[in-house]
């Protein structure tokens, strides 16, 4: 079954792919925003750590990069006393509604469980998605651009 083949890797133990999941976070949802590829480049070297955030996991199926995500101290200016967040979860089209979002998931509520955190954060304006996994609503916050997004919490205990 192609969900076993799947192994989420930290992106510092394959560092070749930095670049191409750099670029689909950047067209995800930097681009827009008039911020440069060169941005999300430098963001994703200096998340390169494998004991301390911020960190980014790859999801690869055979030699092929199908997916990315992240853990950062921040991703919603407004909450800056809430951490660690989820952030930039992508997967490739072709590979959308496989469980690979969900193998990226575990490894990042995995790996923050292990640094001792009490709750992971995400924003989000997809329905039904992450309640899935357990995933709870907190609150809706202002994106600062006129705009409200939901806030998650997971709870690692």
């Amino acid at each position: 079954m192609f969900i076993k083949e799947v192994k989420i890797i930290n992106l510092l133990d394959d560092i070749k792919h930095l670049e191409e999941v750099s670029e689909w976070i950047w067209k995800q949802w930097d681009k827009e925003h008039n911020s440069k590829l060169e941005d999300a480049i430098y963001r994703s070297k200096h998340s390169l750590k494998d004991n301390d955030i911020p960190q980014m996991y790859i999801a690869k199926y055979k030699e092929e990069v199908i997916g990315v995500v992240s853990i950062w101290r921040n991703d919603l200016k407004a909450r800056q006393d809430l951490y660690p967040w989820m952030a930039a979860l992508f997967v490739k089209e072709e590979y959308r509604n496989k469980g690979v979002g969900t193998l990226l998931q575990k490894r990042v509520i995995e790996e923050t469980r292990k640094m001792d955190y009490e709750y992971l954060y995400l924003i989000t304006d997809h329905q039904n998605y992450y309640e899935k996994m357990g995933w709870k609503f907190l609150e809706k916050a202002p994106l600062g651009d006129g705009h409200d997004t939901k806030i998650y919490r997971y709870d690692l205990n």
